[in-house]
C-alpha cells in the first residue's frame, strides 16, 4: 500500500523592510532637533560671540562659521532623509486616506522645499554692503524660522502613525519644545545684559578733553581697558555655556526619539 503525501500550501507572509523608513526619521531628527535648532539660535544670538580676544575663525566671524557649517549640515541630512522616504515608497506620495502620514508627507514637503531655497539664497546672496542685502536677509530669516516652526508639528504628527511608545515620543517632543522656548527666554536676557555691558564700554572709551586750549588726546589707562573688557566677558562665558548646553540637550532627546524610531 503506497501513501501519497499532498504537500499543504504554506503562506507566508512578506514582512515589508521599513529599513529607509527608520534611516529617514533617524536623520530628520537630527537636522532638525540638533543641527537646525543650532543654527537658528548661533544665528540670532551668537554675533558677540569670541574666544578670548578673538571673534573670528579662518577669516570669518565665529558665529557665522558655526551657523554655516551647522545650516549645511542640517540641509544636506534634509535631503538625504528625503531621498531615504522616496527610495521607501518608490517613488510614490503618500494617500490621502492615509491622513495622518499624508499632513506629514504635506509638511515634510515645505520643509525640504525651504531647505533647498535656503540653499540657494546662501549660495547667490548679495555682499553684506548691497544695496538689496535686507531683502535677502529678511527672506534668508523668514524662510529658515518657517520651516523650524513647522519642523515640530512635522514631527507630532507621525507619532499618531507609530504602532509603539507613542507616549515616550509625545513625552520628549514636549520636553524637547519646552526646552527651546526656555533657552530663547534665557538667552534674550542674557542678550540684554551683554548689550547693556558694551554700551557702558563705548562710554567709557570715548575719547577725555582734559584741556580745552590744548589738542584733545585719549586716555590709554591699560587697567582701565582691562577692567572694561572684564565686564563684558563672563555675559559672553554666558552665552558659550548655553550653546553647549543647548548642543547636549539636543543631542540627549534626539537619542532616545531615534530609538524609538527604529524600535516601531
Amino acid at each position: 500500500m503506497t501513501s501519497t503525501i499532498t504537500p499543504t500550501d504554506e503562506h507566508v507572509t512578506e514582512v515589508e523592510d521599513d529599513t529607509y523608513e527608520f534611516a529617514h526619521g533617524t536623520v530628520m531628527i537630527l537636522a532638525w532637533i540638533v543641527f537646525a535648532s543650532t543654527a537658528v539660535l548661533f544665528a540670532r544670538y551668537g554675533r558677540t560671540i569670541r574666544i578670548g580676544s578673538k571673534d573670528t575663525f579662518l577669516g570669518e566671524k565665529i558665529w557665522f562659521q558655526v551657523h554655516r557649517t551647522v545650516a549645511l549640515l542640517a540641509t544636506v541630512l534634509t535631503l538625504l532623509g528625503f531621498f531615504f522616504i522616496l527610495v521607501q515608497t518608490h517613488g510614490e506620495w503618500v494617500e490621502s486616506d492615509e491622513y495622518y502620514r499624508f499632513v506629514h508627507s504635506v509638511l515634510g514637503g515645505i520643509i525640504v522645499c525651504c531647505a533647498l531655497v535656503q540653499a540657494w539664497m546662501a549660495l547667490f546672496r548679495c555682499h553684506p554692503d548691497g544695496k538689496f542685502r535686507f531683502i535677502y536677509n529678511w527672506l534668508h530669516r523668514l524662510t529658515g524660522l518657517l520651516a523650524f516652526f513647522l519642523s515640530v508639528p512635522t514631527i507630532f504628527v507621525i507619532i499618531a502613525d507609530f504602532s509603539t511608545n507613542r507616549t515616550g515620543m509625545i513625552i520628549i517632543l514636549s520636553i524637547w519644545s519646552a526646552w527651546v522656548v526656555f533657552i530663547v527666554i534665557v538667552l534674550e536676557v542674557v542678550q540684554c545684559f551683554l548689550q547693556r555691558s558694551l554700551k557702558q564700554i563705548k562710554m567709557k572709551n570715548k575719547p577725555e578733553l582734559y584741556a580745552l586750549r590744548e589738542p584733545p588726546f585719549i586716555n590709554r589707562n591699560t587697567n582701565t581697558e582691562n577692567n572694561d573688557l572684564s565686564v563684558m566677558t563672563p555675559w559672553h562665558y554666558i552665552t558659550l555655556v548655553l550653546f553647549l548646553l543647548h548642543f547636549l540637550v539636543s543631542i540627549a532627546l534626539a537619542i532616545p526619539l531615534i530609538i524609538i524610531v527604529w524600535q516601531q
